[in-house]
């Protein structure tokens, strides 16, 4: 036993160093990091329905397009975590970052798979340290989970460009799951219907058919909902996509083009922290080393998949978005984005076969780590602005605390548009509603941010203040 145990930490000690450390950045106060704005509100309730009421939901969050809405499974994934932890926020947080752990490990399988396990180590060991990676975990946004998809898609477009056409229904459930991680991910049918078309590789009619029932399985609630319903969203998207104001309004699509090539050149320094590189420096070096270690057939490179399909890609969702009917916001574009940070790791990784370049790739990792913490120390951990999901918690336990229990209470307030989500969820947890309109003797005031009454504030947790009702003044 104790050389199986031997024999395994020498093999994946510096897996399990990159997995700790990136564990221990997202744990450490996990509840001051975490947010509980909208999107983790509606995770929360989305656990609660499953946990408290019916345990079948047959749809996830809404889109930014009302009556449009996501696949369920991403909440379902975290809804274990939340019954562990009797249905508070926390544990949709702790279970967003064991996604963002099951993350790290998925790049660090398939980084060595595709070019080394030097590149395997170098694309987690970025997983675990970005202080955006980081962010994104706390997140508790599917959207923001996305990288993990992306990722496995990348793969099996690989697998397929060899021709191994037995990976399909891999590759067909992945697709289905883009509904519950988010929509933004749809681009890469475009990249498979290209490739396919490209390579002609067919598979058998077995494969095809399994290929076809695992696309279409994690799909299932969705369509059960959509017949139910009398295809709403189908008719929703058609008369988007065919209206006549959508289609002529907005930018030009040339400047469409321009913006959206820019945000995916320039995202990759600001996803690792290099804020003061000229701008989209960094993706032109990585494409421009692509560029040559695919002609000069240098390593893993000598297979034209890693340039033909990555300038496929970008191009493919830098037009599906010009085209797209509604405003883009610059995550949609985030898939492109992480594979050229997924392909710098493989450059690093290659560069570790030189014993001199090895150094140096070492020092960048060291100093990469060195900014991403810096950030995330002044950020967050000494940041006294900020308004996460430990800060409302406290304030709703302020009040539960000062409410003589069977009296009527009414909370009101003075807040920024929109920052105002989370606290009813505290409330509906801890049993104590507020009523819809003001009572005469417990009104509570919640500020947020405390600047918009500072001379008020009876009790502050973070940047959310709380007065307290005149009598208990």
């Amino acid at each position: 036993m104790k050389k199986i145990i031997s024999s395994f930490l020498a093999q994946n000690g510096c897996l399990l160093l990159i997995l700790v450390i990136g564990a221990g950045l997202r744990f450490y106060r996990l509840p001051e990091m975490a947010s509980f704005d909208f999107d983790q509100e509606y995770a929360s309730n989305f656990a609660y329905s499953v946990l408290r009421q019916f345990p079948i939901q047959m749809i996830g969050q809404g889109l930014s397009v009302q009556g449009l809405f996501m696949g369920p499974w991403y909440f379902y994934f975290l809804v274990p975590f939340y019954a562990v932890y009797g249905l508070h926020p926390l544990g949709g947080a702790v279970g967003s970052v064991i996604l963002g752990l099951i993350t790290i490990i998925a790049f660090y399988y398939f980084g060595s798979k595709l070019f080394g396990r030097p590149a395997g180590l170098i694309a987690a060991f970025f997983q675990a340290v970005l202080f955006r990676n980081l962010v994104n975990d706390w997140s508790i946004t599917p959207a923001f989970s996305c990288g993990l998809a992306v990722i496995i898609t990348w793969y099996y477009l690989y697998k397929y460009w060899q021709g191994e056409t037995k990976q399909l229904p891999l590759l067909g459930f992945i697709f289905g799951l883009f509904t519950s991680f988010h929509p933004i991910l749809f681009p890469f049918y475009l990249v498979f219907l290209t490739l396919f078309i490209y390579k002609r590789i067919f598979p058998s009619f077995k494969i095809f058919l399994l290929t076809i029932v695992a696309f279409i399985s994690p799909l299932v609630p969705l369509i059960a909902f959509e017949y139910f319903h009398r295809f709403t969203e189908v008719k929703l998207l058609l008369e988007i996509f065919t209206s006549a104001k959508m289609i002529s309004g907005g930018s030009s699509i040339f400047s469409k083009l321009a913006d959206f090539s820019l945000i995916i050149l320039g995202d990759p320094q600001y996803i690792l922290g290099l804020k003061f590189f000229p701008g989209y420096l960094l993706s032109t070096i990585i494409l421009s080393i692509l560029l040559l270690f695919t002609v000069k057939k240098i390593h893993v490179w000598k297979e034209n998949f890693h340039l033909w399909a990555i300038i496929t890609t970008f191009l493919i969702f830098i037009f599906y978005y010009s085209f797209f009917p509604i405003p883009v916001i610059s995550y949609y574009l985030s898939a492109p984005v992480t594979l050229l940070v997924f392909y710098l790791a493989g450059i690093l990784g290659y560069l570790t076969t030189n014993k001199f370049l090895r150094i140096f790739v070492i020092i960048f990792l060291f100093f990469l780590a060195f900014i991403n913490i810096k950030t995330l120390i002044f950020e967050r951990w000494f940041n006294p602005s900020l308004i996460t999901l430990s800060h409302k918690d406290e304030i709703v336990k302020v009040i539960r605390e000062k409410q003589p229990k069977e009296k009527d209470f009414f909370v009101s307030y003075i807040s920024s548009p929109g920052w105002n989500f989370g606290f009813n969820y505290f409330f509906k947890i801890y049993g104590i509603i507020p009523k819809d309109k003001a009572v005469n003797d417990y009104i509570y005031t919640i500020v947020i941010p405390k600047e918009l009454s500072p001379d008020s504030i009876n009790f502050s947790s973070g940047n959310i203040g709380l007065i307290l009702p005149k009598s208990m003044q």
